[in-house]
């Protein structure tokens, strides 16, 4: 008796957190499945934007393409500037108001410019994490995240058959049958089953990336205590800048050869520092080192190594691969396996919602006889 009440609670909460949050659970999926092959649709839909179409000996210094990039866009403040260390890539230089330029490297030309507020993949990421709502909408996304990772835990809980004989029929959709009804709750219930550990991983990362607890709770079952998050280092204003980005971008690839990616934030205010960021080839955690110059003398002011990582470290350094299914020792698979996955998290509100009003019906009639009567 007490588990049949348990269990009508759960149903109970399920339902409840399944309509209260349906339409978002729908959006979301669809576009965390959409941004899983991100990397791969830039790279079909957008090539000649990050590659060149003649690869040279030797690229040319950051400070003559940045001088090119003035001389066509006087007023474009660079916040950032970005590659991938093949020797077909462009450089993309990236604006505060969200406007990005593609450069060629070996001459000097410009490639093209993209608009980030009208850019298919931005566009779809800002879906997923604020439904192009803001603020506003990053707080649905907040909740929607813990209401999703309940409703995982609560699915699994309404799944598991009560024996051990009916579990072949609980991991099996009967396409055969001539219910719909049947066959629409095997699609609910299966299909839910097997996407269970991604969605509950996906849910879990999605918390790690908005809630602190989360965090702390990560940091306490790894034995170190929470990172927390420190402002950008400053500098004291000399009379001259004497280090550049190109004497920066030398020093990281002298002293830590083998990046695939690179990431240079130019000192844009009298007091910040340069920082240069370079990605490693890696499996789960990702691999970089991010070192903070002092654009007047080029001192170190900071270093953060991967080599120093913590058992924390690389659990924040793993969030973002196994969010988006990005698992290099995978492959392609990871994010064929998270692509199909974001779908069935997508079926799931509507066929559970069918399920409901399939009852309503069935119950409609019932209430209507009983007034006939009274």
């Amino acid at each position: 008796m007490q588990k049949l009440t348990f269990k009508k609670i759960i149903r109970q909460l399920h339902l409840i957190l399944g309509l209260a949050s349906g339409l978002v659970v729908v959006v979301v999926a669809i576009t965390g499945a959409m941004y899983a092959f991100e990397e791969e649709g830039r790279d079909l839909f957008q090539h000649e934007f990050y590659h060149v179409k003649q690869a040279g000996a030797t690229r040319l210094p950051f400070k003559q393409l940045t001088d090119t990039l003035k001389a066509h866009y006087p007023k474009f403040k660079v916040t950032s500037i970005r590659f991938k260390e093949n020797t077909d890539a462009a450089i993309i230089f990236y604006s505060k108001k969200e406007f990005a330029v593609s450069i060629d490297p070996y001459t000097a030309g410009i490639i093209g410019e993209q608009n980030l507020k009208t850019d298919f993949f931005s566009v779809v990421l800002t879906i997923h994490t604020h439904l192009m709502l803001g603020e506003l909408g990053g707080t649905i996304i907040k909740v929607n995240v813990l209401i999703f990772f309940i409703m995982c835990i609560s699915g699994l809980i309404l799944w598991w058959p009560r024996q051990r004989r009916f579990f072949k029929q609980a991991t099996t959709i009967n396409f055969k049958t001539q219910n719909w009804k049947r066959l629409n709750w095997d699609l609910h219930s299966v299909l839910g089953f097997y996407a269970l550990l991604i969605l509950m991983i996906i849910s879990l990362t999605g918390m790690f990336f908005i809630y602190d607890s989360v965090k702390n709770t990560a940091a306490f079952l790894t034995g170190h205590a929470p990172v927390k998050k420190e402002k950008k280092p400053k500098v004291d204003p000399g009379l001259q800048k004497r280090f550049n980005i190109d004497k920066a971008y030398l020093y990281m690839a002298f002293n830590y050869p083998g990046a695939i990616e690179v990431n240079i934030t130019p000192a844009a205010a009298k007091t910040d520092a340069i920082r240069v960021l370079m990605r490693y080839p890696y499996t789960i955690a990702r691999r970089q080192n991010a070192i903070y110059f002092n654009p007047y003398n080029g001192a170190v002011i900071k270093a953060d190594l991967y080599k120093n990582n913590t058992a924390y470290d690389n659990v924040a350094a793993s969030n973002y691969t196994l969010h988006t299914g990005r698992v290099n020792i995978i492959g392609i698979g990871s994010k064929i396996i998270y692509f199909l996955s974001g779908l069935i998290a997508a079926s799931l509100p509507i066929t559970g919602f069918l399920m409901w009003l399939g009852k309503q019906k069935k119950q409609r009639p019932k209430k209507l006889a009983y007034a006939e009567r009274a």
